[in-house]
């Protein structure tokens, strides 16, 4: 199978499983999306199309946790100080009161 083949039957499938959980008035969402695509791999005969819904539940799956681990990690490095008056020194030997 063509590359090409490959990505437009990836598209398909992506497709009809979030046609389907709309047409059950489910939330569209990642984890709901996996929840989908496995659903439809675990009832599918064709081969070549089980393979590549395993692919896409890995490669969406593995992206969703990269976000997830950037996020957290992000929230843990972020500043909790913030300058309201900036960093500027006063120069010079005078008091200001």
């Amino acid at each position: 199978m063509k590359r090409s083949e490959i990505e437009q039957l990836t598209d398909e499938l992506i497709g009809e499983a979030v046609l389907s959980l709309l047409a059950d008035n489910s939330p569209i969402n990642t984890q709901t999306l996996i929840n989908r695509l496995r659903s439809i791999e675990s009832s599918e005969s064709n081969h070549q199309r089980r393979d590549i819904l395993s692919g896409i539940i890995a490669e969406i799956s593995g992206t969703a946790e990269r976000k997830h681990t950037i996020r957290e990690s992000s929230q843990w490095n972020e500043d909790n100080v913030h300058q309201l008056f900036g960093s500027r020194r006063q120069s010079g030997k005078s008091k200001n009161h």
